[in-house]
Parts: structure tokens; sequence; C-alpha cells
């Protein structure tokens, strides 16, 4: 990697406060500075190390030989020794998912705070998870898209339309219907501080339904959702038409995380896992979108920062 990007991408990272996540991180720990006891290694760079890690498709083994020549990442992640290999997979127990649920959300907001991230128009919708036929906590559903039933799980998301980055997001078995994660989400999209508050959602037909219109519509949020069922069909006026083409922005996310970052077909087991599994990357995502951003790209370009910056 040439020594200005890394640079670059040190400093972006360091630009970024992430004092909230490493306080968030570092109450799972019982170790007391002055007391006895091994002090344990910097929380932060073990979470960064995951992210670094999945956007680099390493395994753990992988990622160990790579910071062993590497000290600069070293320097970076706050690491005096090369972390063993056993440190990733004990990490991942004692942080646990809602950890992991509340470092994502420190990210969104400090990438709102930043003016990044804008929810003044959202999409929403839910892409199947195919999962190993063995894992005991799946399930069966019907993929309308192959036209077949598929094992597995449903990642549902609420993206924001610009940067086609998600703000929310959940698990379920792929048989949970894409609307019944609509309230869960929204509540969370509505936890977060903004100055663009949300005046637009828009999803498939998936969503229509008059509860969550009426929700949309109790906060002045305008519901760009067409109609699953009617006898007449419907004409839509094109300023609607032009809102409804940004639906497509929750598409080519799943495309994005699906096709470059290697969740075609999972090669884990258990909800609490794929759940884990979904914050890291997409964690990653903002993170790697944020400093696109920064460095002059495209925030939607995933190729991008793995060539330039990993």
């Amino acid at each position: 990697m040439n020594i200005t990007r890394r640079a670059n991408l040190r400093k972006t990272i360091n630009s970024l406060n992430l004092s909230e996540a490493e306080e968030v991180l570092k109450s799972k720990y019982k170790y007391v500075s002055g007391k006895p006891g091994r002090p344990p290694l910097t929380p932060i760079g073990m979470f960064l190390s995951f992210t670094i890690m999945f956007l680099r498709m390493n395994s753990y083994r992988d990622y160990h030989a790579f910071l062993e020549k590497d000290k600069f990442w070293r320097r970076t992640l706050g690491f005096k020794k090369t972390p063993d290999i056993g440190s990733f997979s004990h990490f991942l127990k004692r942080i646990g998912v809602e950890t992991f649920e509340q470092l994502f959300k420190s990210v969104v907001q400090q990438l709102l705070d930043e003016g990044f991230l804008n929810l003044h128009m959202i999409a929403q919708d839910g892409s199947i998870l195919e999962a190993n036929l063995d894992d005991p906590e799946a399930g069966w559903g019907w993929d309308h898209i192959k036209e077949e039933y598929v094992y597995g799980y449903k990642i549902h998301v609420t993206v924001d339309v610009n940067t086609e980055l998600p703000v929310t997001l959940s698990v379920t078995k792929v048989n949970v219907h894409d609307s019944k994660e609509f309230h869960g989400l929204y509540q969370n999209m509505k936890s977060y501080r903004t100055s663009f508050p949300t005046r637009c959602f828009t999803a498939d037909k998936a969503y229509d339904s008059s509860s969550i219109r009426k929700t949309l519509f109790r906060d002045n949020i305008t519901p760009v959702i067409k109609a699953s069922k009617t006898r007449i069909k419907p004409r839509y006026p094109k300023s609607f038409q032009k809102k409804y083409a940004k639906r497509v922005s929750v598409e080519r996310f799943f495309s994005r995380i699906k096709e470059y970052l290697d969740l075609k077909k999972l090669r884990i087991y258990g909800k609490d896992y794929v759940l884990i599994y979904s914050y890291i990357i997409i964690i990653g995502m903002l993170l790697m979108g944020y400093i696109n951003h920064v460095c002059g790209f495209s925030p939607r370009s995933v190729k991008t920062f793995l060539r330039k910056f990993t």
C-alpha cells in the first residue's frame, strides 16, 4: 500500500471521535489500571481489527500474519505485539450482540454529526442470506426472486438514499415478512440526533399497510410506497415516480454487501453470530464510505476502498 494512502487512512480514522465506542468496549473488561492483572489488548484496536479483517476478507490466521509483517497497522491499532489468533474469538464472546449494536449506533451517530449521513430521505427493505442446512436457528422461506424455497436468515436495513449506507439493521429468520420489522427499525432510526429529520420514506409494496402509513403520517413523513393490491392499476404522478426511484438505493446496498463482502452464502452458524457478523461488515462499510468521501471518492464505492486502502 502506498505510504501516503495509508497515512490518509490512519488520519481519517483518527478524525472520527470513537471515544464513546471505546467506553462501551471498556465497560466489558474488569481490568483496573494500577491493580493486579494483565492489561487487555486495546479494545478499540480489536474492534477496528475486525473491520479491517472482514474488509480484507482475511481469516484470523491470515490477518495475524498480516499484522506480523505490517508495523504500520500494529502501531495504528495500538498493539505493542500482534494479538494471538485466539484473542479474536475471545473478543467476540466477551463483547456480544448488544455491545455491537451500541457500537453500530455510535458510529452512525458520529457520521450524522459529521454531516456525512443524512436521514432526510430513507429507504427500507429486507434481503435473504442463505445459511447452511445444519444451522438449527435458520428457517425456510420463499425467495420470490429465485422463485424457490431457501434456508437461511433475512437482513433488514434502513439506508440513507444519498450515500446508500445503512442506519438501522436487524436479522430474522428468512420467513419473516419485511413489514414486520418496520416498527423496530423505525424506532431505532428515530433515536438518532439529526439536523435533518426524516421527511420521506420509500419502500416496495411489501410495506403497503395502513399501520405503516399511519405511523409515518403521524410524524409528518411522506410514505412513497406503491399500492400492493388494487382493482384498477394506479397511475402515479412524476413527482412520486422520481422519489420512488430512490428505493433502488437499498437494493444496490444489498448487491454490494453480497458481491464484494462475501455474504452470498453464510459460513457461520446461529442468529447472534450472523447479527454480529453483519454489524462488523456494515460498520466497515460506513467507515470505508466516510474515508472514500474524505479522500474525494464516491461513498458508495466498495471497490475503490478495497483497491486503495486495504
